[in-house]
C-alpha cells in the first residue's frame, strides 16, 4: 500500500488523470463533455513525434467527446480522413488534435513535467506535491503507477515473448496501389511484416506506417534493460541503446525474406535507425478498480498491438467512466459501475490477443 509523506498540498474539485497520452486526454474530455473538472498530470514536458499508425473510431470519439472538442479533433485529422474507416492515422495527429482540445476546453488543467509515484484513496504524490482529488484515473500506460494500488497482487504487465520494430517511411512509387484494402501482413520464417497507409487530414496516402514483428531477439532486450529475467517489460529502449550490429542485422532480415516494393524502405529505415524497438507487453486485469482509483486503457488491459483496438479500446474506458461518474450517487459508485460494464470485454480482448501471441512465439 502506498503511504503520504509531508509535501505541499493542493486540493482539485474534480478527478486527477494520471498520465497525458491518448487515453488521459480521452478520458479529460470525456468528463468535459459531462461538465466535470479534471487536471491531467503527464509526467513528460512535450511529446515527440512518433511513427505508429492507429486506428480511429469516428463514432466512439464523437460519443465520448463534446461537439466543440470533436470540431476540433475534426479540423486537425481532416474531415475526409475522419469520414472513412478503413486508414489508419499517423498517432502524432491523433494525439496532437486531442491535445489542442484539451487546450481548449476550460475545464481541462494540462499540467505537464510531473512524475506521480504513488497514490491512494483521495490523493495523489509526486515529489514534492500531494494533490487532494475526489478520485483518481490512472491512464499510465503498460508500466502504471496507479496499477500498483488499484491490485498491488498483479501489478505488472508481462513480456509477451516478441518485439515489433516499428518505422514509417514514404510510400514507393511502385507500391501507389498497393493499399487497396488497408493493410497488409506478410509471414517469412519467424517474423512477420504489416504494412498500413496512413492517411493525411486531406484523404491523401504519402506515408506508411509498418511493424516487424521479431519473436527471435528476446536476450537482447534483456541485456539492454528492456525486458527483465522474470520477463517484465521494464522500458521502451531508445535507438542509441540498441546495438549498431543488430540494425545491420535487421537490414539483412528484410533483405532476405521481404524482397519487393517494401524492402528498400524498410531496410533504409535500420540504416538511418529510425526505428522504434517495442517489447510487447501483456496484462490481463483481474480488477481495474479500488474504492476510488480506477485505470484505463493501457493501464488497465495492455494487449499486442496487433488486435488493433488499443485506442478504440481506451476510448470505451473514457466514456464509459465519464458517463458513470456524471450519472452515479458517488465516485466509488460510478467506478465500481464503470469496471462491471467494462471488465469483461477487456479481459476478452486482451485473452484474444494472447492467443495470437502463443501462436507466433511457439
Amino acid at each position: 500500500m502506498s503511504t503520504r509523506n509531508d509535501s505541499v498540498e493542493m486540493d482539485l474539485a474534480g478527478p486527477a488523470i494520471v498520465g497525458g497520452s491518448l487515453g488521459g486526454l480521452s478520458m479529460a474530455l470525456g468528463l468535459a463533455a459531462k461538465g466535470i473538472s479534471s487536471t491531467v498530470l503527464e509526467k513528460s514536458r512535450g511529446r515527440s513525434q512518433r511513427g505508429v499508425a492507429i486506428l480511429v473510431s469516428l463514432a466512439g470519439v464523437a460519443r465520448t467527446l463534446s461537439p466543440q472538442a470533436m470540431s476540433i479533433v475534426r479540423t486537425e485529422l481532416g474531415e475526409a480522413a475522419m469520414n472513412q474507416p478503413l486508414l489508419p492515422h499517423s498517432w502524432w495527429r491523433v494525439y496532437s488534435a486531442l491535445h489542442r482540445a484539451c487546450e481548449a476546453e476550460p475545464l481541462v488543467t494540462l499540467v505537464d513535467g510531473v512524475e506521480v509515484d504513488a497514490v491512494g484513496q483521495g490523493w495523489v504524490r509526486a515529489a514534492d506535491r500531494t494533490w487532494t482529488v475526489p478520485a483518481v484515473i490512472g491512464a499510465d500506460g503498460y508500466r502504471s503507477v496507479v496499477r500498483r494500488y488499484v491490485n498491488d497482487s498483479l501489478p505488472d504487465a508481462t513480456f509477451a515473448g516478441y518485439t515489433c520494430w516499428l518505422g514509417q517511411s514514404d510510400i514507393p512509387p511502385n507500391a501507389k496501389d498497393a493499399f487497396a484494402h488497408g493493410s497488409d501482413f506478410y509471414d517469412s520464417g519467424p517474423y512477420m511484416l504489416a504494412v498500413y497507409p496512413q492517411i493525411d487530414p486531406d484523404g491523401a496516402t504519402r506515408k506508411f506506417g509498418w511493424g516487424l514483428w521479431d519473436p527471435v531477439r528476446r536476450g537482447l532486450f534483456e541485456e539492454i534493460g528492456a525486458v527483465s529475467a522474470d520477463g517484465k517489460v521494464l522500458r521502451t529502449p531508445r535507438p542509441d541503446d540498441v546495438p549498431a550490429w543488430v540494425y545491420g542485422e535487421m537490414d539483412e532480415v528484410v533483405g532476405k525474406h521481404w524482397p519487393g516494393q517494401w524492402t528498400e524502405p524498410v531496410a533504409e529505415a535500420f540504416r538511418r535507425r529510425d526505428v522504434l524497438a517495442t517489447p510487447i507487453a501483456e496484462y490481463l486485469p483481474e480488477r481495474v478498480v479500488n474504492g476510488n482509483v480506477a485505470i484505463i486503457g493501457d493501464a488497465a488491459h495492455v494487449q499486442t498491438p496487433m488486435t488493433g483496438a488499443g485506442f478504440s479500446e481506451a476510448v470505451a474506458d473514457a466514456e464509459v467512466l465519464s458517463r458513470m461518474i456524471a450519472t452515479a450517487p458517488g465516485y466509488e459508485q460510478a467506478l465500481a459501475d464503470y469496471e462491471k460494464l467494462r471488465l469483461t470485454d477487456m479481459r476478452r480482448r486482451v485473452s484474444a490477443g494472447m492467443d495470437f501471441s502463443r501462436s507466433f512465439t511457439q
